[in-house]
């Protein structure tokens, strides 16, 4: 670049010079040098026009408009966990004990993001981490899909996104994995989400409504989580579900600092999800113990049948000040039945959880966004990194209709860990859990399948989580 200025600069005052008996040189030069002036700030204006790294947002380019972009973003999750102990109830006859090794990548992704001018913009996030089926003998589903989608920004409304995206849900759902705070989302969260669907959806990102509130929804969705495809075929309408949800947060400021001191950010908030499984009327329901992912086999793994409609949600409180975070949500879960079907009556379950921590460093807190309606990640501005303790309680209830035996559970699980915080790109994860379930099916055990057996399992998992 500035062998480009000099020769230009060469080249003028050549022109000057040749001119000399009929051009004012010191009028002729400052204009020059004003000219070139102008075209080192517009090549050198911010960031514009070159690759660069911002925090949160990966390796980005941009015209210098701002109307078009290019984003490259991923995330690295790598996984270890190990099961203490999981046992019968020996008062029954039976102590079997089970312990285990396990290890993967719990995700791996990359996505890109296009912005095409006039609040147009696309995006493309496959997954390369395998995962964990229900047949440990299997190799895993291998590449997912989570976003593909073409997304429109209209000023003063809201963005509208068509195609598969991620689904308006509750407090755990909604928050992204490169910021939850727990290694795993809670059970009942396994048992009753939307995830990523097809269809169009909504986000009014701090618009249309008055300050501090955020809506979310899936206007009109199709297909199961990751059917991003929905074929048609001659004389099969496939397996179709449609799909709908919505999520309305507040957030505020100033609730309890007056008490507690600091400045705290709290929000208030609910959602609502709906399937209608319209060619089967069933709806597949699972989770696993402790929530270790690792686990091939579940302790709920079935079907519920002759459903009409799915639906399940509930409220969440969030409030972070400074050093200190807490979270709480609970959910109901109701499986409708269809008309004329009287063996059971309509299925019901539910679960809850409340979390918190503490941040060990002064200058560290979780961030709640009010455009967005969820945290985004933790703030620290230690040296050497942030570390928080942290707990989880929560509880799962699935025991009704077809699943009050052989296949549903009552489980209970008590959460403590660690997060250290290295960096805002780099972050290590501890968690250790003991659960205690009422029931449920379990492969491991030959006489699993009974109300009455009770399961104690203990583990502790670690990730290390790694961001651009």
């Amino acid at each position: 670049m500035k062998k480009f200025y000099c020769g230009l600069a060469a080249s003028a005052i050549s022109l000057l010079y040749s001119n000399a008996h009929s051009q004012d040189y010191g009028a002729q030069i400052d204009a020059l040098q004003n000219e070139l002036l102008k075209m080192k700030q517009e090549i050198n204006k911010g960031t514009n026009n070159k690759a660069f790294f911002k925090k949160g947002k990966g390796l980005s380019i941009e015209s210098s408009d701002g109307k078009y972009s290019f984003q490259i973003k991923g995330r690295s999750m790598y996984d270890i966990s190990h099961i203490d102990g999981m046992t019968n109830d020996s008062s029954v006859g039976h102590a079997n004990k089970f312990d285990s090794f396990g290890a993967e990548f719990r995700r791996l992704r990359f996505s890109i993001k296009v912005g095409l001018g006039d609040g147009w913009s696309l995006a493309f996030q496959p997954d390369f981490a395998e995962t964990i089926s229900d047949d440990s003998n299997t190799n895993g589903k291998g590449v997912d899909v989570k976003d593909a989608l073409i997304k429109k920004k209209i000023k003063g409304i809201g963005s509208f996104m068509f195609g598969n995206a991620k689904s308006a849900g509750g407090y755990w759902e909604n928050t992204s994995s490169n910021s939850i705070l727990m290694m795993e989302r809670p059970m009942y969260n396994e048992f009753a989400n939307l995830a990523h669907r097809a269809g169009l959806h909504y986000d009014n990102g701090g618009a249309l409504f008055p300050k501090g509130f955020h809506v979310r929804a899936l206007l009109i969705g199709y297909g199961n989580e990751g059917a991003w495809r929905l074929e048609q075929e001659d004389g099969d309408g496939g397996e179709v579900t449609w799909n709908h949800s919505i999520a309305a947060h507040y957030t505020g400021k100033g609730l309890f600092d007056q008490f507690i001191g600091g400045k705290d950010t709290w929000l208030l908030g609910a959602s609502w999800q709906m399937e209608r499984p319209l060619n089967d009327h069933t709806r597949s329901v699972s989770f696993r113990q402790n929530g270790v992912h690792t686990l091939g086999e579940k302790i709920v793994d079935t079907t519920i049948s002759n459903i009409s409609s799915y639906h399940y949600g509930g409220p969440q409180f969030q409030y972070s000040n400074g050093r200190y975070y807490l979270a709480t949500e609970y959910y109901w879960i109701t499986g409708e039945r269809r008309d004329g079907y009287t063996v059971y009556d309509d299925y019901s379950a539910e679960g809850g959880s409340i979390y918190g921590q503490y941040f060990f460093n002064s200058d560290a807190t979780v961030k709640i966004s009010s455009k967005k309606g969820k945290i985004g990640g933790v703030k620290c501005k230690a040296k050497f990194g942030c570390t928080a303790a942290k707990f989880m309680l929560e509880s799962i209830d699935t025991r009704d209709g077809e699943l009050n035996g052989l296949n549903g559970t009552h489980g209970k699980a008590v959460h403590i860990g660690l997060n250290h915080y290295f960096n805002s790109n780099v972050r290590l994860m501890v968690d250790a859990t003991r659960g205690v379930y009422l029931g449920g099916h379990n492969d491991f055990y030959s006489d699993g399948n009974r109300a009455d057996r009770r399961h104690t399992m203990t583990s502790i998992q670690a990730r290390l989580h790694a961001k651009f």
